[in-house]
């Protein structure tokens, strides 16, 4: 500070300086409008470009969120046993008075011996496929072995992945159900009136594989509509298609 020179123009003399470098540093209000402008049309284009995709990438225009899944784990009652035949014993043979007077002496009432363990009878397992009946689980996973079993047997198999991946390939006999693009609800109701699947009737969904949850979504999906055991295929098509089982190509099951 120059002598003679009071602080208080010192300070004013900062925060003139201050102002006039901030101020071309201020947001013009007339960029505003533009802003809001270039918003409006951005919306205006996704919108239109949905409406002209495709099945494959249209999205819905309204979402609907899923219920969480409600998973029973209570266990079947266990069945009544019959009455096993258990070896009876005989009472201990009382003890010897000893001399003396009767009333000074009591005999110790005889404990019976405990029962003998029935022999172990021999239950038949109970069969690999489906699970599902007998623990009152109307979803849960399955691993590559038990697909296999399904597949063998007869069940409906689900594929939730693009339509795209579906007609490349899939499992054989699959239904293609994916849970993103727009016209589940119509695949859906296709899907009841052709296979007209029971309630209880097993349903196998696969995907992906890893860490896909496609699955997860269409078997929510499928609980909604009243399904009762839905079987997801924990490793999904890499591994049916890795192990070599029957695929097909197309867009029909």
């Amino acid at each position: 500070m120059k002598p003679g020179k009071k602080p208080w123009r010192h300070w004013n003399d900062g925060l003139e300086a201050l102002n006039r470098y901030t101020e071309g540093m201020r947001f013009p209000t007339s960029l505003l409008p533009q802003g809001a402008l270039v918003l409006g049309g951005a919306m205006l284009c996704a919108v239109v470009s949905n409406y002209f995709a495709g099945p494959e990438r249209r999205l819905a225009w309204i979402y609907r969120p899923l219920a969480p899944l409600k998973v029973e784990t209570s266990p079947l009652p266990l069945p009544e046993l019959a009455p096993s035949n258990i070896a009876k014993t005989e009472p201990h043979a009382p003890l010897e008075k000893p001399a003396g007077p009767a009333s000074a002496i009591v005999s110790p009432r005889p404990k019976p011996e405990a029962p003998t363990t029935p022999a172990s009878k021999t239950i038949a397992a109970e069969p690999a496929f489906p699970k599902s009946e007998t623990t009152r689980q109307p979803v849960r996973e399955i691993d590559s072995s038990e697909a296999l079993s399904a597949f063998q047997k007869g069940a409906l198999f689900l594929d939730a992945r693009r339509t795209a991946e579906f007609e490349a390939e899939h499992i054989q006999g699959a239904w293609s159900l994916p849970v993103w693009e727009d016209g589940l609800d119509a695949r859906l109701a296709q899907f009841e009136a052709r296979a007209n699947p029971a309630p209880n009737a097993p349903l196998v969904i696969y995907c992906g594989g890893g860490g896909c949850e496609d699955s997860h979504l269409l078997a929510a999906r499928l609980f909604r509509l009243g399904y009762r055991q839905l079987l997801i295929y924990r490793e999904g098509f890499p591994d049916w298609q890795g192990a070599h089982r029957p695929v097909a190509t197309g867009a029909r099951p």
